[in-house]
């Protein structure tokens, strides 16, 4: 029954345990106790209270009126003979009291441990020690990431490029951006990074991902397994954009992230209603969206459409959707600046520097900060100044942030991030045709060409000889057989096209043309005595097993290699590990054929398909067998695997035939091309038959010399190869091989000239990942990463020794552990189960290495559920956070009356945000100022001895005073005084005086800390960074708010909005800065003789 002074929670808040102090019919007032000092009272409906008892080592505060004085003490028991609580003081003694007695602190955390100090209630300094060496490690960790806890506590490797755009995001108010990356450099995993912040910060925040249906099992499995989105039950939603309609278009949706962007944005001009309406749909939502993410590698030159239909959906003010010819005169406008900002380059040549300042200052003469580096640069050329570099580095990340095509898209091309993907690693293998039918074939196929019409429609059916020519020999037939009938096949529309077929069937033939056809079918249906491409396969594929195999000397003999093969399979041997090897063809029918026959040589469940006309979760069952089950060593992929799919797991990779588009070449090598690869991929090209004038050769040597697309990725240059494919299908048909071989050196030209302008384009998108702040920033944070062991011995030292949590080492992997609470924990049943609830059974591990390997394993950061709820914790429980020790020192004087005392004060200092008072995007801000002024823990050690308390300088003090605690065996040695020693203080300060005596010496030490010349530079210094930081970006919104015109800024006031929010905003930061927030983490007060205290016979923990 609840009555006056019941300990009660309420259902209707998370205050934690209040007294109740009042009760009417059907309200109680509730007084929640924050410190002796500080209450608040809340009026609950008493149907929403409950009683409780307190459970053991419950830490509480006892009033004993009747002294009018406060106790502090642990639970030990209830007591119900005497209907008490037992409690253990800090004396050794225990007492009983009731319930009306007895207070705990709410759930808020202990505003200042002076409190526990003063009132004599603090512990030993064994948890002491522990709990701050935590605390310095979850704010070493903060500052290192920029409260980051998204990123660095993903199961992902740390790449600078990455690490950057997620910075910029997450440090901005406005998170609306386009990810623009280049093909396989990681868009899904910044993007992952940023939404898994989002959750994190926004505790009931709802999120939305759309992608392709392709790759909607891979996006759910990438998001677990690294960004562990299990966690957030039922407030994030991955679907396929088909499936957009099952959004509520009424629902709050927090953040929205849309991959491959580039196709929602085309829907925008479709004729067809319904994917039109998907578009709206989309655009709908995206507007709402308080957060966007768009995905898109897509480069902006020659897809003008579609870039404005993507920038539409991030900024629909600046960028609507009708005006596709003034988008078009902005990216001209633009090309013309990349143009200069090419020549800006470091170590660019000094005459060259000289004649772009010209243009340069022409081009912005509104820009003063700009004209004021033109000014530096000019001076530095002249007197050859060292600092030319550096000027001109700040000239092109001026630029480029100031007057990109849309300051919120980030793009980082290949070029600039060598140190994680370097040129294409691949060792090309090229196989011809072992099949005698082939030059038989090649030849009569020539013959059709030496006669056809020069016509477009004969040139067409040329090209569809030569793709069926160069794969499995059943293509070719069916091909031929249709041209003969003038009957097209479903088969042959699925792989080619209804238009290519109809022209295929439809044109006339020419005189002749019939019997050169029933010559090639004649061949076709003669059965291969050397082997046809599938045999040829089959070799390729044993000749690469001998190694991993150890069955090098059976490579002469194929038939008795193939039958070791399949023993192997079937019973291998301790240390076989089959290699994983994947083959792409562009047919399904191929497709089909090759799975049939390879795993009628290897056996059933060794080979697994990506093909049309299997669902997707056919394809994710295939591609997870592929990926763990050692047996299943091939995948065969159609054309249905060339995209998205991230496959740099494999060994191997096999063009079974090649595409006609380069493209699709590009597509298939980014599957395994992709960041962080750093192994060489064996790559084998199918190159058709081994002929002077053979066609297939000629075009693979096209796109190995010609495009250069085995040794870089050609994906921004998707543009002109969709263009230059028509000509060279006429030259094909015209000129057969020469004309292809001849147009190798014409096409690296071309390419050459292609990729000046698309720097151009891209010189003012690109981010600068290499900057110097970046550098060092990413510099700090991935080498205190690496110092895993530390981490953990800390972290460990306060959760295993002093909270007595007990690790559980994983059984299959001993590199991971969680901690199970045990009777010995100190924490009280309740508190685990309301602070530890879900976050102890899964295990985890501090060496990001390690949890990289493991999929799902949780890496022990800031950010990951179990050390947030430690963190948590440890501002809530006062344990540690005061002491009292005497410290025997050799070197000290051991006479009565020579002893030292003074405290110790730990500091956590911070940009001051209290004037601050939109609250909605306070963890995006705290991001922010954390990189203009780092969190730091500072302690000042104060000499309490006289009435004037000053600060310690002696150094051989200072060393005596910041020993780690020791409080057993030896001569000299600490001593806890606390319990049975809590005496030993009265003898230095009378107890009448504690309590003020304590306060004195925090306000002293708050001033001494804040008149310390070193801080006072720090605050200055840093505040003037920030200022120049915080100024420069006031000036770029100022000079793009300028740019627009009149009418512009009637229907855009969003930058003219944000340009006064960050105007405001600018003052409190840079004030925050010079005074900042400092909070007292934890006091000591510390005894030095050279003697042990009176009562030293036992001892401590």
């Amino acid at each position: 029954m609840i009555i006056l002074g019941s300990l009660v929670r309420s259902q209707n808040n998370s205050l934690g345990i209040g007294k109740v102090i009042d009760i009417s019919d059907t309200q109680a007032s509730v007084e929640y106790f924050c410190s002796v000092g500080q209450r608040i009272e809340k009026s609950l409906p008493l149907s929403s209270l409950y009683q409780l008892k307190l459970e053991r080592q419950t830490r509480c505060y006892i009033c004993l009126e009747s002294q009018e004085a406060w106790l502090i003490g642990r639970i030990y028991e209830w007591d119900e003979e005497v209907d008490k609580y037992r409690i253990d003081l800090p004396d050794k003694k225990t007492i009983a009291v009731n319930e009306e007695q007895v207070y705990v602190r709410c759930s808020l955390p202990l505003a200042d441990p002076i409190e526990t100090l003063a009132m004599k209630g603090q512990e030993t300094p064994y948890f002491h020690d522990r709990r701050f060496a935590f605390v310095k490690c979850l704010i070493l960790q903060r500052a290192v990431s920029r409260g980051m806890t998204g990123l660095i506590s993903a199961n992902i490797k740390l790449y600078p490029h990455q690490v950057e755009v997620v910075r910029r995001v997450l440090e901005d108010p406005i998170q609306r951006y386009l990810l623009a990356d280049e093909v396989g450099l990681g868009k899904t995993i910044q993007a992952g990074a940023i939404l898994r912040q989002y959750l994190l910060d926004e505790p009931s925040g709802r999120a939305v991902v759309l992608v392709p249906q392709y790759l909607l099992e891979q996006w759910q499995q990438e998001l677990e397994n690294k960004f562990y989105i299990s966690h957030f039950p039922k407030r994030l939603a991955v679907l396929a954009v088909e499936d957009i309609h099952k959004i509520n278009p009424k629902a709050n949706i927090g953040l929205l992230i849309l991959d491959e962007a580039h196709h929602i944005a085309a829907m925008a001009t479709s004729s067809d209603a319904t994917v039109l309406q998907r578009f709206e749909t989309c655009k709908n939502i995206a507007h709402k969206s308080d957060r966007l993410l768009l995905l898109s590698a897509t480069p902006v030159l020659n897809h003008e459409q579609d870039f404005l239909a993507m920038l539409h959906l991030l900024d629909p003010a600046t960028y609507q959707l009708d005006d596709l010819a003034g988008f078009r005169e902005r990216v001209v406008k633009r090309q013309e600046i990349g143009r200069i900002l090419l020549s800006f380059k470091e170590g660019a040549n000094p005459f060259v520097l000289k004649t772009n300042l010209k243009n340069l200052r022409n081009l912005f003469p509104e820009d003063k900060y700009l004209l004021e580096l033109a000014d530096n640069l000019e001076n530095s050329l002249q007197a050859k100044a060292s600092d030319i570099v550096e000027i001109v580095r700040a000239i092109r990340i001026h630029i480029s942030d100031t007057y990109r095509l849309h300051r919120r898209m980030l793009r980082n091309r290949r070029a600039s991030v060598e140190d994680v993907i370097f040129d294409r690693n691949i060792t090309l293998r090229t196989e011809y045709d072992l099949d005698e039918r082939s030059p038989d074939i090649h030849e009569l196929i020539e013959e059709w060409r030496d006669v056809a019409p020069d016509d477009k429609q004969y040139h067409h059916i040329f090209l569809l000889f030569f793709r069926a020519s160069g794969t499995w020999l059943g293509i070719l037939k069916q091909v031929i057989q249709a041209r003969l009938s003038g009957v097209s096949t479903a088969e042959l529309i699925q792989e080619f096209g209804a238009d290519s077929v109809r022209i295929l069937t439809e044109t006339p033939k020419f005189a002749g043309e019939a019997e050169i056809l029933q010559s090639l079918l004649r061949i076709i249906e003669q059965p291969s005595e050397d082997g046809d491409r599938l045999e040829l396969l089959n070799t390729v594929i044993l000749y690469q097993l001998c190694e991993p195999l150890k069955l090098q000397s059976l490579k002469s003999n194929l038939p008795k290699l193939l039958a070791e093969v399949q023993k192997r399979i079937k019973n291998p041997i301790p240390g076989d590990s089959l290699p994983k090897i994947v083959i792409f063809t562009s047919f399904v029918q191929t497709c089909t054929e090759i799975v049939r026959y390879l795993s009628d040589r290897f056996g059933n469940g060794t080979v697994v398909s990506h093909q049309v006309g299997q669902t997707p979760s056919q394809i994710e069952e295939n591609l997870n067998r592929f990926k763990k089950d050692p047996k299943c060593f091939i995948l065969v992929c159609d054309s249905s695997g060339e995209e998205g799919r991230n496959l740099q797991f494999t060994n191997y990779m096999i063009c079974f035939d090649l595409p006609w588009s380069p493209n699709r070449l590009e597509q298939r090598i980014g599957r395994i091309d992709r960041i962080g690869r750093l192994l060489k991929v064996e790559f084998t090209v199918f190159a058709g038959v081994d002929l002077p004038d053979s066609l297939h050769d000629a075009w693979y040597r096209l796109l190995k010399e010609g495009f250069n697309i085995f040794g870089q990725s050609i994906a921004s240059l998707q543009f002109y190869v969709d263009e230059k494919l028509p000509l060279l299908a006429e030259i094909l048909f015209k000129s057969g091989a020469n004309g292809l071989l001849e147009s190798i050196e014409i096409i690296q030209k071309e390419i050459q000239q292609e990729q000046v302008k698309i720097s151009e384009q891209n010189a003012l998108d690109e981010i600068d990942a290499l900057d110097e702040n970046a550098t060092q920033y990413f510099q700090a944070l991935d080498d205190y990463d690496a110092r895993h062991q530390e981490i953990q011995q800390v972290t460990e030292d306060w959760i295993s020794d002093a909270l007595r949590f007990q690790p559980i080492t994983n059984p299959n992997i001993s590199a991971l552990k969680r901690y199970k609470p045990t009777g010995n924990t100190l924490i009280p049943a309740n508190d685990l189960s309301s602070n530890f609830a879900g976050v102890l059974e899964e295990f985890g591990t501090f060496n990001r290495r390690v949890a990289n390997q493991q999929l799902g394993a949780k890496l022990y950061r800031i950010g990951e559920k179990f050390v947030e709820a430690l963190s948590s914790y440890i501002h809530w429980d006062d344990r540690g956070q005061a002491f009292a020790m005497w410290r025997v020192a050799e070197t000290w004087d051991s006479g009565e009356g020579e002893e030292w005392y003074g405290f110790r004060f730990n500091y956590v200092i911070e940009t001051n945000l209290t004037n601050y008072k939109n609250t909605t995007k306070d963890k995006t801000l705290q991001r922010r100022v954390d990189g203009l002024f780092l969190p730091i823990v500072e302690s000042v050690f104060i000499d309490a001895r006289y009435e004037q308390m000053c600060a310690i300088e002696d150094e051989t003090l200072l060393n005596i005073l910041q020993r780690p605690y020791n409080g057993k065996g030896g001569k000299y040695r600490d001593y806890n005084l606390a319990k049975s020693r809590l005496s030993i203080l009265d003898n230095f300060i009378e107890s009448s005086r504690w309590q003020e005596f304590c306060y004195h010496a925090r306000d002293t030490s708050l001033e001494l800390l804040s008149q310390r010349p070193e801080f006072i530079s720090l605050c200055e210094n840093s505040a003037i960074r920030a200022e120049q930081k915080l100024g420069k970006r006031l000036d770029q919104l100022r000079l793009r708010l300028n740019r627009l015109t009149n009418q512009e800024r009637i229907y855009n006031t969003v930058l003219e909005q944000e340009l006064n929010n960050e105007t405001a905003l600018n003052q409190v930061i840079i004030e925050g800065i010079r005074h900042p927030s400092i909070r007292l983490d934890s006091v000591g007060f510390i005894i030095v003789s050279g003697r042990p205290p009176a009562k030293s016979e036992e001892d401590d923990l």
